[in-house]
């Protein structure tokens, strides 16, 4: 079971098929706590809450499209990388992926990235081509960042900072 409190503080739980209400109503009991703190912490953050319509969504995917395919061909040619596919989605937990599936590399932005600024956009890129050579966060998967973007630790730490931000 997963669940979320949206930002106008409703609990959303996602089951699977046939679980039983007994079991939903224990686990929604269980998170009363965690659900409070989630409310109270969207509460003193309402500035950093954005509410986007279908087409805004359509429009920042749209550019993300644009932007990052054109940051992934600019840092692949210097990384000596380029993945097979692009994909845009509208993630909320993950700036970017990287799938490889039979051999086939599949770099996947949030839609999200649009509101980091470009450096931090330049990270989240070259950290997901950086999983092409090293699937995994070694020492040597974030040496080969380093060797790309020198501050890749402060830009890493201002991507962590937009993660308060809520945007649906």
């Amino acid at each position: 079971m997963v669940m979320t409190v949206e930002y106008n503080g409703s609990v959303v739980i996602k089951v699977p098929k046939y679980t039983r209400k007994s079991a939903i109503d224990r686990f929604y009991s269980a998170n009363l706590g965690w659900i409070a703190q989630r409310r109270q912490a969207l509460a003193e953050n309402r500035e950093n809450i954005a509410v986007l319509s279908l087409r805004d969504i359509s429009k920042l995917k749209k550019q993300a499209r644009e932007v990052m395919a054109r940051k992934t061909a600019y840092y692949g040619r210097i990384m000596g990388l380029k993945p097979d596919k692009i994909k845009i989605t509208s993630a909320k937990k993950r700036w970017g992926s990287c799938i490889k599936n039979k051999g086939v590399y599949t770099i996947c932005y949030s839609f999200r990235t649009m509101f980091l600024p470009d450096r931090v956009q330049d990270y989240i890129v070259v950290h997901e081509l950086a999983h092409m050579v090293h699937f995994d966060h070694s020492k040597n998967f974030y040496s080969l960042v380093e060797q790309i973007l020198p501050d890749w630790v402060q830009l890493s730490s201002q991507a962590d900072n937009f993660k308060d931000w809520h945007i649906y």
